[in-house]
């Protein structure tokens, strides 16, 4: 009963609302005049901005109401109401909103009014609106600060107009204040009404016109900015050489001024009073200059007091590039103080070069504390090869020493730890490499040591190979993968140490039992070159005879018979149109045993293709047929099919598998391979139950 209750009065309360009327402009102005009412005053908050310009003008005469509410509230809705109509409104309702606003400073408009209208004119205005009604008001004393500030947030071409124009009446503060809102300002036609303030005002309107023609990056401005600088007074000193300043880096910007600017950042660096103003000059001499530019950089730091520079002095040594500058900023090091050289090892780890790679190798050994710390830091963000050196050293120094282990060397192996990463990310696997082996004989900890051998895993190097021989005295080779144990293994063979990596491969191909564990041994071989030994040593089948291409249609599967199957004789021949196909020998120089049967058949689709081959065994007994193809495959041993796969597929390494019996003697192998678009090809080898290669000769 209750419930239904609930929803007559619901139906009641929708139909009652809906009898209403949408709120009239006039109702929510008045809602806004109603003060301290706070619903109807959120109502006029909520509705009145979307009413757009109507809204606008109705709010202009409540700004002059006396209830701080009421007059509040006008100015919160004026300015939703410009940001209404400048997200959503079109042109006409936005020039209705500005025109509003524009009203606020008319000369007849109230103080409060006009006080609001200085507010939000920046909102406003564009570029095709007139500001001469700012221009007026900067000649009243009590508005002239309001609309100086109002101007120089406008930014508009008037809005400088109008600056410009307000210095002709106004007293020199003023004149200051205006020439430096004019200073925020791009430069144009209206520089020119400038340049008697150079000449004819007071020192201090003298430095502040000097910095608003800065951004001209006038050449000819450098003798007035002398002049101004060497007589200013104290007071008005910044100005003056801020203006210079920025005179000089205004004319290493625009072009074809670039020696003119580079003697003025000189000339500033010796006689500015202000360390501010050097440090400046000695940021353009980076932006904008030369390997000139470190020695003359070098000498203000050196003076008493020039310590102050220092920060100022990395900043513009970033900025630099180049050979030169790089050779320049190296040279400096030696002289450096302290502090200095610590930057300087940062800056060289950031930005490292070859230029750099001494001095950061011999801070790694320095005998401060702070100096090696730093040149360690920069090492490991380098990224660089010749890093892993360094950080060997350190270690193994310590070692031969007999130091105990501490926690600047656990701060050094970590470091290298991170620079092994880095390696990696940027494709240096040689390095990260080498650098994981000095982690792995440095390491205390099992964990850390476990990392080390995931990376050497993964980066196998040459002199990686005493840890896996240490490994394999241990008896836990198993450790590494497969293919990690192989590129050691031939690094090691390539590199001199031939006999003892033959020996190590011999250790691993026993090991090589599994599919996963071949395929990843043949990936490694693969990109050492042809190696038909390696595929010979996991049991692969190198030389078949091949025939074919046989016309096939993809739905009749394996069941048309072609050759005569399985009973073939190397000497047949087989009409296909007017083609008479014949046997052919075929041998596979690659490490898996993969046969590409484009090369051997030809270019075709809708084809199969046989190939035979004999091989002979001491003892017969149980063995594995592993095959790969692309597409299909049908395997016979001795005339019995042992394996059918009418798939379509692209080539794999073991693709396949079938338990077989071989014979003690000789032992026929058929396979037919089917194609029907993309790639063709096959291979397969023989393993005994458990994985190990089944010994084998092939019968010509």
């Amino acid at each position: 009963m209750k419930s239904l209750l609930w929803i007559l009065l619901l139906v009641l309360n929708v139909a009652a609302a809906a009898s209403l009327s949408a709120p009239t402009l006039d109702m929510l102005v008045a809602d806004v005049l109603s003060g301290d009412d706070g619903p109807r005053q959120a109502r006029a908050r909520q509705l009145l901005p979307i009413r757009g310009p109507d809204a606008a003008w109705k709010m202009l005469p409540l700004l002059d109401d006396p209830s701080p509410a009421v007059s509040f509230t006008a100015m919160r809705i004026l300015e939703d109401v410009i940001h209404e109509t400048g997200f959503r409104g079109g042109m006409e309702e936005q020039a209705r909103v500005a025109n509003a606003v524009f009203a606020l400073v008319v000369p007849s408009a109230s103080d409060r009014q006009k006080e609001a209208g200085l507010r939000l004119l920046p909102y406003v205005a564009s570029e095709a609106h007139p500001l001469d009604v700012l221009a007026a008001l900067l000649r009243e004393e009590a508005w002239r600060e309001p609309a100086r500030a109002c101007l120089e947030h406008v930014h508009t071409r008037n809005a400088l107009g109008a600056l410009c124009q307000g210095l002709g009446a106004a007293d020199d503060p003023f004149k200051m204040a205006l020439l430096r809102s004019i200073a925020t300002f791009e430069p144009g036609g209206e520089a020119a009404g400038l340049m008697p303030l150079l000449e004819t005002g007071s020192p201090a309107v003298q430095a502040a016109a000097l910095r608003a023609l800065a951004r001209t990056g006038d050449p000819a401005l450098t003798p007035h900015a002398r002049r101004i600088c060497a007589g200013v007074s104290p007071e008005s000193a910044f100005d003056a050489w801020d203006g210079w300043l920025r005179l000089a880096d205004a004319m290493a910007a625009r072009g074809g001024c670039w020696e003119p600017a580079m003697r003025t950042y000189r000339e500033i660096l010796e006689t500015a009073p202000h360390t501010l103003i050097q440090g400046g000059a000695i940021a353009g001499l980076g932006r904008y200059g030369d390997a000139a530019g470190v020695p003359v950089i070098a000498q203000v730091l050196a003076r008493e007091g020039g310590a102050v520079l220092e920060p100022a002095a990395m900043e513009a040594f970033r900025s630099l590039a180049g050979r030169e500058a790089r050779l320049a900023l190296a040279a400096l090091y030696p002289e450096a103080g302290t502090t200095m050289k610590v930057a300087l090892l940062g800056l060289f780890g950031d930005q490292y070069a070859p230029e750099y790679a001494g001095l950061l190798a011999e801070g790694a050994h320095h005998e401060d504390a702070g100096i090696r710390s730093a040149a360690r830091g920069a090492l490991e963000r380098t990224a660089s090869p010749e890093a892993v050196e360094v950080f060997r050293a350190i270690l193994e120094e310590a070692y031969v020493q007999g130091q105990e282990w501490n926690p600047e060397l656990e701060d050094a192996l970590g470091q290298l730890r991170s620079l092994a990463r880095k390696l990696r990310q940027a494709g240096d696997g040689n390095g990260a490499g080498r650098a994981w082996l000095v982690v792995y004989r440095s390491a205390r900890e099992d964990t850390v040591r476990r990392e080390a051998l995931d990376g050497i895993r993964a980066n196998p190097v040459p002199e990686a190979f005493d840890v896996v021989l240490d490994l394999l005295a241990a008896g836990d080779l198993d450790s590494l993968p497969a293919d990690a144990m192989v590129g050691i293994a031939q690094n090691a063979i390539a590199s001199g140490r031939a006999e003892e990596g033959r020996k190590l491969m011999d250790e691993i191909m026993v090991k090589l039992t599994t599919s996963e564990a071949v395929n990843a041994a043949v990936g490694v071989m693969r990109g050492r070159g042809p190696n038909p030994g390696f595929a010979r040593a996991i049991g692969a089948v190198t030389r078949w005879h091949f025939v074919g291409p046989f016309p096939w249609n993809i739905s009749e599967g394996f069941s048309p018979v072609f050759i005569g199957e399985p009973d073939i004789s190397l000497d047949g021949a087989y009409t296909v149109g007017e083609k008479a196909l014949h046997w052919q020998a075929a041998e596979s120089a690659d490490a898996g045993g993969l046969f590409d049967l484009f090369g051997v058949i030809g270019t075709v689709e809708q084809s199969v293709a046989f190939a035979y081959a004999r091989i002979e065994t001491a003892e017969g007994g149980p063995a594995k047929i592993l095959a790969g193809s692309d597409d299909g495959l049908r395997v016979w041993v001795n005339g019995a099919v042992v394996l059918e796969n009418d798939v379509d597929r692209g080539y794999a390494l073991d693709q396949d598998s079938a338990d077989v019996t071989l014979q003690a003697g000789v032992n026929t192998l058929l396979a037919q391979i089917t194609q029907r678009a993309g790639g063709w090809a096959f291979g397969l080898r023989l393993t005994r139950p458990d994985g190990a290669p089944f010994p084998f000769t092939l019968v010509p």
